[in-house]
């Protein structure tokens, strides 16, 4: 079991921010209480809030490159370029644990190695073997529970849900570099949107890499999602998903498009 106040310095590294929770400052009288800088972090604000931090992120242009090289089938014999980090402004943020995390979805998949095909959303899903899982609080949040499959099963799916996928790269840090690579007509780019995979061996490739503070390890983590298929295209051979969002697309309009095309349900912590 992981400790939960190492997903909040997780959600910290993907959010870009010093999250803390309203459980946190009161059993812990040492953690400073900035009521009047702290922003709530509600559950559905989870994948903006972590594109947004992507997209003041100088390292995940090395994430953006990557893509574009795999898209153009191009990936350069020595690597991806990594770029300087440029500091920037951390947010304050703030959750209620009780209403962020689902503890009783929580799974440890640190020593499973998976023999059975595992099927979500009549897709194959790759469980997220060697790493833990602090299951989110996503129940009741949206219209309905369907999507996420909520009848007891193992291996199979169940009707109406959506398949999974793994993190999320920023829609518009990746507009300068892929955003010309697909035009299949009528003006429209289909480089610009959230970029995400079913395939862990390539969702490793996007996780950020973090040094605890509470125990001095060091942790990878990565966003599961549910991806609804009705709103995504596919690339490469399926192992590149896109949740298109075009230019010009207002922030009203860009939060309703999120909530209807991909969902976090779980944070993923590996240690390292």
């Amino acid at each position: 079991m992981v400790d939960r106040r190492i997903a909040l310095e997780a959600l910290g590294v993907l959010c870009n921010a010093n999250v803390t929770s309203v459980q946190q400052q009161r059993s812990q009288p040492g953690v400073c209480i900035l009521q009047g800088r702290q922003e709530q972090l509600f559950i559905k604000q989870l994948i903006p809030s972590v594109l947004d931090a992507d997209e003041t992120c100088q390292v995940s242009r090395s994430s953006f490159y990557r893509i574009q090289a795999i898209l153009e089938s191009s990936e350069p014999a020595g690597g991806f370029p990594r770029l300087a980090v440029v500091a920037v402004p951390k947010k304050d943020h703030i959750i209620d644990e009780e209403e962020f995390f689902a503890p009783q979805f929580d799974y440890d998949f640190t020593k499973l190695t998976d023999s059975e095909t595992y099927w979500r959303g009549r897709e194959k899903y790759e469980r997220p073997c060697g790493w833990y899982r602090f299951g989110l609080k996503v129940l009741d949040k949206y219209c309905g529970n369907t999507w996420l499959g909520t009848t007891y099963r193992s291996t199979q799916s169940c009707p109406g849900e959506w398949p999974v996928s793994y993190h999320g790269t920023s829609k518009k840090g990746a507009e300068g570099i892929i955003g010309d690579h697909y035009k299949p007509g009528s003006g429209q780019v289909y480089g610009r949107g959230i970029y995400s995979t079913p395939d862990m061996s390539e969702a490793i490739h996007y996780a950020k890499t973090f040094t605890s503070s509470t125990n001095g390890k060091k942790y990878k983590v990565i966003l599961q999602n549910r991806i609804n298929p009705e709103y995504r295209k596919k690339y490469y051979n399926d192992r590149y998903w896109l949740i298109p969002i075009p230019q010009g697309t207002s922030d009203a309009e860009e939060q309703e498009m999120v909530d209807r095309a991909i969902r976090p349900y779980g944070l993923l912590l590996k240690e390292i």
